[in-house]
């Protein structure tokens, strides 16, 4: 059978399971997964097949044992490890871009990246970017067009059942973001939006998940807010607690927004993995989330920043929830017929197969 070869700096966290499920999925390639770094004992993310390059005296001999078709880097900020390797062995190189590693948002990450990508541009043999969005960044910075793929990332919707929500009449009203603690998830704007809604509606709790760079300053903020004990940060959690946090929850919120350095998201994960479990989603017009999102229709949208709209986002939702199951069975329809890890599994493997043919005319 043939391999691909996938190419990780680092060990996943516990927040990368769908690059996981991405590697350990396929059924119609042999995955193995490469890096330099030593094999480790994860107990979230075992590693069927790792191999250390380092530790490789004949790295010709190994990608020819192994049957070796491709290399996909998992991040473009880590596929430049890798390049010099796949050109020296003529192995072709697909490079997957999630947000910030594929920005043209601001001028300074613009250049950055141009610079950055001069190499790849010229060398990679396919990239996948997780949204049009980030394909059109792509195109920005050079990559060639006949090149970029849309791949949307899948969710396992075993793990993410639809339930049908209400709110409740009496007791806490849940409120759940989910991701990690950094500027782009918006959550000074999310924290003043809550502050607004639990003015009218005090029985409303926000319940955050994720861990980041960012706590501290987040916890002083829900301090200045006097919201300690209203909100509540949750730390990291994998993809079965979540799922419980999510059936426990009666609205999700994601405040995604575009950084300072101009980091971006795809689409983010948690929103998807909200609207399969059936909970009402207010969000922003931010990078790929309106290709998830449609206003008004599959959830409530709002200018990044704008933490009045946002707001009003979830007012609507609580204001309305003889909507909600209108709403939120049009946004499992969405994730059923574009998000199902099944179906995006096939995509990548039939984009394996084109870039192969791709390759071998050129």
């Amino acid at each position: 059978m043939k391999t691909i070869a996938f190419y990780i700096r680092e060990p996943f966290k516990i927040n990368q399971g769908f690059m996981y499920n991405q590697t350990y999925r396929l059924n119609k390639y042999r995955a193995i997964i490469i890096g330099f770094f030593p094999n480790s004992n994860n107990d979230l993310f075992q590693y069927k097949h790792y191999y250390n390059l380092s530790e490789m005296k004949d790295l010709s001999a190994f990608f020819k044992e192994q049957n070796v078709v491709a290399i996909h880097a998992h991040q473009g900020k880590h596929s430049l490890d890798i390049l010099p390797t796949a050109v020296k062995y003529d192995i072709p190189l697909i490079v997957h871009f999630r947000g910030r590693d594929s920005s043209a948002q601001t001028e300074k990450r613009y250049q950055e990246n141009s610079k950055r990508y001069s190499s790849l541009v010229k060398q990679g043999s396919g990239y996948f970017a997780v949204c049009h969005f980030l394909a059109e960044e792509l195109k920005k910075l050079g990559f060639p067009e006949d090149k970029i793929h849309v791949l949307y990332g899948g969710l396992d919707l075993n793990l993410y059942p639809y339930m049908e929500r209400s709110l409740p009449l009496e007791g806490e009203i849940r409120i759940l973001s989910v991701a990690r603690l950094v500027e782009k998830k918006g959550f000074p704007t999310l924290l003043k939006a809550f502050q607004k809604i639990h003015a009218d509606y005090p029985r409303t709790t926000l319940h955050i998940i994720g861990a980041g760079k960012d706590e501290e300053k987040i916890r002083n903020f829900i301090d200045k807010l006097q919201l300690k004990n209203h909100v509540f940060l949750r730390g990291a959690m994998d993809s079965k607690q979540i799922s419980k946090e999510l059936r426990d929850a009666h609205l999700f919120c994601l405040a995604s927004e575009t950084g300072a350095d101009g980091d971006v998201e795809g689409i983010p994960n948690s929103l998807k993995e909200a609207m399969a479990s059936g909970l009402p989603v207010i969000s922003t017009f931010h990078a790929g989330i309106p290709e998830l999102i449609e206003h008004k229709k599959t959830g409530f949208l709002a200018p990044e920043k704008d933490e009045k709209k946002l707001a009003e986002g979830i007012k609507y939702f609580l204001d309305h929830p003889s909507l909600w199951k209108n709403y939120t069975q049009l946004a499992r329809q969405v994730i059923d017929e574009k998000f199902d890890l099944n179906k995006q599994i096939m995509e990548q493997q039939k984009l394996y197969g084109l870039i192969e043919q791709n390759n071998k005319k050129n």
